[in-house]
């Protein structure tokens, strides 16, 4: 039976954890690694490379520093006076853009200055992903996860759109240059980056059994290809996630595709921003309901069959007679960019539910590690891009969206998974 202290803290970090999440989905809204970044880069440097560059860096900073803070996760003693602090090392470091911004350098040197600080931003999500997983894991209840953040998603969303709606008209607007309308972006991203980490000091943990010594790096990822090997169900979702990320590899592109092959106008660039924003505001309310009411395998599963129709139809696009379809299929793909920006709910919660809360902290990391030498691919398909353009980027998404979502067929519930495990 639940204490009524052990109560309160779960109603106290359900407000605590929704309000975080959406400031922090607000906050980054302004700086979209698949909308608003790519224009950014591209409007400074003209560089697809870069643009792909800006979304591997969302993945593979964060990873490494989840490797390098993983074996000590388990020892650390208040999670989330932790968290707080490196919140407010990290989130408000967008501020640095508007100074820069304001004397006017090389727009190359903005750009650079730019991914270092894009850097540190996600390195720091990285030292707290985990912690801050473990932390939502065990003081929110199995039944209100899914709830919680779906409407994270839906409350930040609604941010979102208003972000959408200053980055389009900044972006529109005739009475500033490039250098005051990024400012204006990354101050107001910075604001809220920073308010969201203003809210993990209400946040309390509930007791629990702390590593006293801590493990070395070689002893504790020595034993992680164990785990692996023992959990039939867990491989299944990580090598779908593999394959998710391989057909993502496109979503920096898509809007760069419209603005480059299609001639759109900047007026309708910043709408498709705007569409995409709309577009993770959906997602993050549709996956949120799926997750509650049909289980997380069920959204893998749908998310991998938009990823693939997306992937299909931009390789429709990018094919020679292209010219023959109309311009304005681009803005739905746009749409469904934005949805299944938020596919990490269904992996992150399934995963949740299929492992013991022991072993929950390991099997995350390991799924992280897993996928994280993919985390690489939009750079890789930016170089692709540059050199032979966009037709054989969308081919591969293509073939790894179909495999995925014949994998994705094949997943059992979480309760079918566990009620195995506990019979074994």
């Amino acid at each position: 039976m639940m204490s009524l202290n052990e109560q309160a803290v779960q109603r106290r970090n359900y407000r605590a954890l929704l309000a975080e999440g959406s400031f922090f989905i607000t906050g980054m809204a302004f700086m979209n690694a698949s909308s608003v970044i790519p224009v950014f880069i591209h409007t400074y440097t003209r560089s697809v490379l870069l643009a792909g560059l800006a979304t591997t860096i969302t993945h593979a900073a964060s990873i490494i520093l989840q490797v390098v803070v993983g074996p000590y996760v388990r020892s650390i003693r208040n999670v989330p006076a932790y968290i707080t602090r490196v919140m407010f090392l990290f989130r408000p470091l967008p501020f640095i853009m508007i100074p820069l911004l304001y004397i006017h350098p090389d727009p190359w040197l903005t750009v650079a200055v730019f991914l270092l600080i894009y850097t540190l931003l996600f390195a720091g999500d990285g030292l707290i992903l985990v912690p801050w997983t473990d932390l939502f894991s065990r003081t929110v209840s199995s039944g209100k996860r899914g709830s919680l953040l779906g409407t994270q998603q839906l409350i930040g969303g609604v941010g979102a759109l208003l972000a959408g709606l200053i980055v389009k008209a900044v972006l529109d607007s005739p009475h500033l240059v490039n250098d005051q309308r990024y400012a204006i972006i990354f101050g107001a991203s910075a604001l809220f980056l920073t308010l969201s980490a203003a809210t993990m000091p209400f946040t309390r943990d509930l007791p629990r059994t702390t590593e006293a010594t801590r493990p070395g790096h070689r002893q504790y990822y020595k034993a992680l290809p164990l785990y692996l090997r023992r959990h039939a169900g867990f491989r299944q979702v990580v090598l779908i996630r593999i394959l998710s990320f391989v057909m993502a590899m496109i979503a920096p592109f898509v809007i760069l595709f419209g603005q480059n092959k299609l001639a759109l106008s900047p007026g309708a660039v910043s709408t498709l921003i705007y569409i995409q924003l709309v577009g993770g505001l959906s997602g993050g309310v549709i996956w949120g309901r799926v997750s509650r009411f049909l289980g997380n395998h069920r959204v893998i599963l749908l998310t991998q069959g938009l990823g693939l129709l997306l992937a299909f139809s931009m390789m429709v696009m990018a094919l020679p007679f292209q010219q023959l379809l109309p311009v304005y299929l681009i803005w739905p793909l746009v749409f469904i960019n934005g949805v299944n920006l938020s596919a990490w709910i269904g992996f992150m919660n399934h995963t949740i539910d299929i492992v013991s809360d022991e072993e929950r902290t390991i099997y995350l990391l390991i799924s992280n590690l897993t996928v994280f030498p993919f985390s690489f691919l939009p750079f890789l398909a930016g170089l692709f891009v540059q050199h032979f353009g966009y037709l054989p980027v969308f081919i591969v998404s293509t073939l790894a969206g179909v495999v995925s979502l014949l994998l994705a067929l094949r997943l059992k519930p979480a309760s079918v998974l566990m009620e195995k495990k506990t019979t074994i």
